[in-house]
């Protein structure tokens, strides 16, 4: 009885020194943390024109707009950089009214549009480890903008294209599917400018995206 007893006590102490000495399962960081990687995003967006743009040409939000960039997110920081390149449409038709032209007066519906094809480098900042659920960032984006600035008069056009400066600023946040996952989803609200002046827009042209996207990233 007696050896019973000090048998107990023995492993009463040692087996909970082994269990708290027992190596964890898993101790390696996700390779998304140990290594820099790279991360694709398709992205759909709505955009409200803003400023002069919206009082003086189109007041009318656009859902005909697109993008895809690639970024590189970099290793132990919270700063990643990349490129955007996409489409953006705005039109307006206006009731039928007499305009002045240059060959004389004509009766016609006019249908404003402007056309946009952006090519921006970008710098993001994120808030949380680039392997969290939830990553919120911010935006800063520069690059060039290819314009179509037409206004139809019934099947008559007055057209202006031109390339020209573009800049934003924007918030987002990702969300993975899954922890270490490849696959996610991406919310960002963004405002952009183009210096842009010709006809009805003096000012530039200036407008705020909200954009969901689905992002593919990979090391």
């Amino acid at each position: 009885m007696k050896r019973i007893i000090i048998t107990a006590l023995f492993l009463g102490s040692v087996l909970p020194a082994l269990a708290q000495e027992k190596p964890k399962l898993y101790t390696i960081a996700s390779p998304f943390e140990r290594y820099t990687h790279y991360l694709a995003t398709a992205r759909y967006m709505g955009a409200v024109p803003m400023g002069s743009f919206k009082d003086n040409y189109i007041d009318k939000s656009s859902f005909r707009n697109f993008s895809l960039s690639i970024e590189w997110i970099l290793r132990n920081s919270p700063i990643s950089v990349g490129g955007e390149i996409g489409s953006t449409y705005f039109e307006k038709r206006l009731p039928r009214a007499v305009y002045q032209g240059e060959d004389g007066t004509i009766s016609a519906v006019q249908t404003r549009t402007i056309s946009q094809y952006p090519i921006e480098l970008f710098a993001n900042y994120r808030f949380l480890p680039s392997n969290a659920m939830v990553q919120p960032y911010v935006q800063i984006s520069g690059g060039a903008s290819i314009l179509d600035y037409t206004v139809y008069y019934g099947s008559l056009a007055s057209q202006d294209q031109k390339v020209r400066f573009k800049y934003g600023v924007g918030a987002g946040s990702r969300f993975l599917f899954k922890r270490d996952g490849t696959f996610g989803l991406d919310v960002r609200v963004k405002y952009d400018g183009t210096a842009y002046k010709y006809d009805y827009i003096d000012k530039g042209i200036s407008s705020v995206n909200g954009s969901i996207g689905l992002f593919y990233r990979w090391w």
